[in-house]
Order: structure tokens, then sequence, then C-alpha cells
């Protein structure tokens, strides 16, 4: 009992400091960037770069992390490390150049490859015999996410935004120093499975219709997602905001976060985990009409509101949802494949947002980021069905 809560606390605390990497990389990249002179299209296209090169790197970091019972923490270990030494060559590199270009991409795209992996690592915990209590490991990292936002919206008003790769190199040394405990753990035993390639293993997961169909639907309503998240800082100057109410309102949106994650469990014995993916498909485009509609701080707190019922059930449904559908063996895959669609709305949204942002401004990118996620939400509502 003693070593099952050591393990949750412990998958917890990883959570949370790789959501602290996730706030620098998705809501605060862009506040650094910025501060650094980069126009709103050329800070869209560094992280859409980065995007585009997680999405080719994740199945290969998840195929590896498959192979073996220590597979996920050396490639967790390796990925994390590369995080934090981009992180300090983005703290010590002045101004405005390639070098910080390529250093921007690269923390951006280590920090997504992590995603599946710290994920799917709950597996790797249940195979040592521990229950895990995903939802509430999720919501630290919400509070952990909420907490690094609103003290470096502070932060960056002060001392610039220079804080933010700072912050990067503290988290990805935290990260490394847990993976380190788990790694004295002994392994869990691999379930003996058909020798199979990596290709057919991931072939089988793909060839489920609905897995597929609510792979789309997750990069429309992602799509909707990453607008508000990466243009925050431009969706809050909109309505006569800075980056300290930013800072703020991104700690409001996480805490928002942790009633659906904590009580998680307790929501899947009335609920299978399609019919929360359904419903919080349906408050993602709640969400971001809204949001559209704002006119002010109070209307942007408004609209957030939903992010209660929406990403913060769609995360820890859709992690469950693909272990259910997945077969042994291909766990980090079918989280590898969601991340992924996520990543492709990223992607989409960032190069999309900040073009229209820059020709036409924030609200034609709001009424995109609103359509994308009405059509998400009818295809998660008809494609994953009981």
């Amino acid at each position: 009992m003693r070593g099952d809560r050591c393990r949750n606390g412990a998958y917890g605390a990883l959570n949370g400091v790789y959501w602290m990497l996730c706030c620098l990389a998705y809501s605060f990249m862009g506040v650094f960037l910025l501060g650094r002179g980069y126009s709103n299209s050329a800070m869209g296209a560094v992280v859409a770069a980065g995007q585009v090169l997680a999405l080719a790197l994740q199945p290969a970091a998840a195929a590896l992390a498959d192979r073996t019972p220590k597979a996920p923490l050396a490639v967790m270990g390796a990925v994390t490390a590369a995080v934090g030494l981009a992180g300090l060559g983005l703290a010590l590199l002045p101004g405005q150049s390639w070098a910080v270009t390529g250093l921007s991409v690269g923390f951006i795209t280590l920090v997504i490859v992590l995603q599946p992996l710290v994920n799917a690592f709950a597996y790797y915990i249940e195979a040592l015999g521990t229950a895990v209590s995903f939802g509430a490991c999720r919501a630290v990292g919400s509070l952990a996410y909420g907490a690094l936002a609103a003290v470096l919206g502070r932060l960056v008003l002060r001392t610039g935004e220079g804080a933010v790769p700072v912050s990067g190199v503290a988290a990805a040394a935290a990260m490394l120093a847990l993976t380190r405990w788990f790694a004295r753990m002994e392994p869990p035993a691999r379930r003996k499975e058909p020798a199979e390639s990596s290709s057919a293993s991931g072939g089988r997961v793909l060839a489920d219709r609905r897995f597929r169909r609510m792979l789309a639907a997750t990069a429309l309503l992602f799509f909707a997602h990453a607008i508000l998240s990466s243009f925050t800082i431009q969706i809050v100057r909109g309505v006569g905001g800075d980056s300290g109410d930013m800072g703020l309102l991104t700690g409001y949106i996480a805490v928002l976060e942790l009633p659906a994650m904590f009580c998680f469990e307790r929501l899947r014995r009335r609920f299978s985990a399609g019919g929360m993916l359904r419903f919080a498909a349906v408050f993602f485009a709640v969400k971001t009409v809204l949001a559209l509609a704002a006119g002010s701080m109070a209307g942007l707190y408004g609209a957030m509101f939903f992010q209660a019922v929406s990403y913060a059930l769609f995360i820890p449904a859709s992690v469950r949802w693909a272990g259910e559908r997945a077969r042994p063996g291909e766990t980090n895959r079918a989280q590898a494949y969601i991340t992924a669609m996520v990543t492709v709305g990223n992607i989409c949204a960032s190069l999309a947002g900040g073009v229209l942002i820059d020709a036409a401004g924030v609200k034609w990118a709001l009424a995109a980021a609103a359509a994308c996620a009405a059509v998400g939400a009818a295809v998660m509502l008809w494609g994953v069905k009981k």
C-alpha cells in the first residue's frame, strides 16, 4: 500500500514537471519569441516547425519505448535531457538568430515527443502491480501548469522573456531526477505476445474504424484548442490585457481542470470513456464560440470556464479509451497516434493562426477555431459510439 502511494505520488510529480514544460512550450514560447522580436507569423512558423518534427519523431520514440521493459525510462530520460540542453541554449543566446530559432523548434519538438511516453508510463507502473489514479496524477500536471503560468506571467513582466528558458532548464532537471527514481525499480515483466513487426502492430491499431474517427475529431478539436493556447497573449491583448493577465488566465484555466481529473476514476464507474469523449467534444465547441464572442477579460474568463468539461475530461478519457482499445504491446503507439493528431491540429493552428492574426486580426483566428471545433464535435459524436 505504501509502495502504491509512493509510485502514484512520483507519477503525479512526473506529470507536474512535464506539464510545466508544456506550459513553457505551448503558452509561453510565443511570449518568448515575441519578446525576442519575432512577428506573429514567424512565431507561428517556429511553433509549427517544432510540431511537424514532433509528428515525425513520435512514432519512432513510441516504438523504441515499446521494445523492452526498461526502454520507456531510457527514452524518456534521453529526451528530457535534450529538452534541458535546448532550454539552456535559449537562456544563454541573446536576441533573434538562426540558433535561437533552431533551439526554440527543438525545445517544442522534444516536449511534444515526451507526451505519449508520459501518458503511457501509467501502464508501466500498473504492470508493477500498482493501481494508478491517472486522473489525479494528471490533475497534478494541471495544477503545476497553472501555478507556473501565474508566477511566470508576472516574472516576465519584471525580468523579461529570459525567464522562460531558465524555467525550462529547472523543470527538465526535476523530470530527470524523477526518471532516475523510477529507474531504480525492477522493470515489469513483458507479457508474451505473438512476434510481430512494429509496423504490423501499429497497423492493428489503425485498422479500428472508431479509433480512426476519434483521431480525425481530435485533430479538429485541437486546432481550436491550439488557437486558444498558442495565441493566448494575442487574444488577451485584444481585449485590453497584458502578459500578467495572461498568466492569471492560464492559471485559472489550469485550476478548472482539477475537479474532472481528480474525480475521473469515479466518473469511469458511471460513464464509459467513449461517452466522456463525446461529452467533452461538445464543450470544446461551446468554449471556443464563447471565446470568439468575448469582448473583455471577464468574457474570456467566462468562456474558459468550460475548460472544466472539455479539455479536462478529454485528456484522461482519451488515455483510458485508447488503452481499452489497444492490444498488449501497443499502448505507447496508441498514445502516440492520439498525440500525433493533437500535434496535427496544433501545426495547422500555428500556421493559420499567425497568418490570420497578422492579416485580419485575432477575431478571424477565433472564428476559424470555432468552425473547426463544431465540426470536430460532430465527428466525435458520430464516430465514437457505444
